[in-house]
């Protein structure tokens, strides 16, 4: 698969209000004696998913994650609150066979190139489902390549472990289980936010405040794996 326009808005949390929220099985995984809450909208794009006939709906599609780090085992990676997703099938897949909190939504996405950088539009509204109501707008200007983070006015330290993951883990019949992906490292560049309005976040039971740390990419090829035992 592929994964185009992703933007990666980050606040600071304090790690007690994070500890209620993850598993007690599950360790927080701190950067500066903080937790960390990620909002990550993105286009889903050239999917090809094992077993499955290649549709419209699978194929291509708008994603918005609200995330937070964690490890389990020893092993760094991400613990996900929710994934709004565009189509059904992902949705229908990914509570089904991966226990993620996928939840349907309704998406309003424009795209357009200026001399100042592409400023991206992103919109979303839940659908009515078993989940908290929730909406989200963003829009955002894309910047110049960085090295690692230290251009954006974030470290290179820290833009890593904000963007370099590479396990999820989910929770299935008292168990911790993984899924992993691969991919280069992250083509990083600034990004400007130019307007925001979200409630996702709230709805994962966090509050924040402030500016974020913004860090965008255009885009990435990745590989996902099957869920299985941590560490496998």
């Amino acid at each position: 698969m592929d994964w185009d326009d992703l933007l990666f808005l980050h606040w600071r949390v304090d790690p007690a209000v994070m500890r209620r929220l993850v598993p007690l099985e599950v360790e927080l995984d701190l950067f500066d004696g903080s937790a960390w809450i990620g909002l990550v909208p993105f286009r889903m794009a050239n999917c090809v998913f094992q077993g499955v006939p290649r549709l419209a709906s699978t194929t291509n599609f708008f994603e918005c994650n609200v995330r937070t780090y964690a490890k389990f085992r020893g092993v760094a990676g991400v613990w996900f609150f929710s994934l709004d997703a565009q189509t059904l099938l992902p949705v229908l897949g990914g509570r089904w066979l991966w226990s993620l909190n996928y939840i349907y939504s309704r998406f309003d996405v424009t795209r357009e190139e200026t001399d100042a950088g592409v400023v991206m539009d992103y919109r979303l509204a839940r659908r009515a489902g078993p989940w908290p109501r929730g909406r989200m707008r963003v829009r955002w200007r894309t910047g110049e390549l960085i090295s690692r983070g230290g251009e954006a006015g974030v470290s290179a330290e820290l833009a890593r472990f904000l963007t370099e993951r590479y396990y999820l883990f989910t929770r299935r019949g008292g168990r911790i289980l993984s899924g992993r992906v691969a991919h280069e490292p992250w083509p990083l560049r600034g990004a400007e936010v130019l307007e925001l309005d979200d409630t996702l976040v709230r709805a994962a039971g966090v509050e924040v405040s402030g500016k974020p740390i913004a860090l965008a990419s255009e885009h990435i090829e990745v590989e996902g794996f099957k869920l299985g035992s941590v560490g496998c």
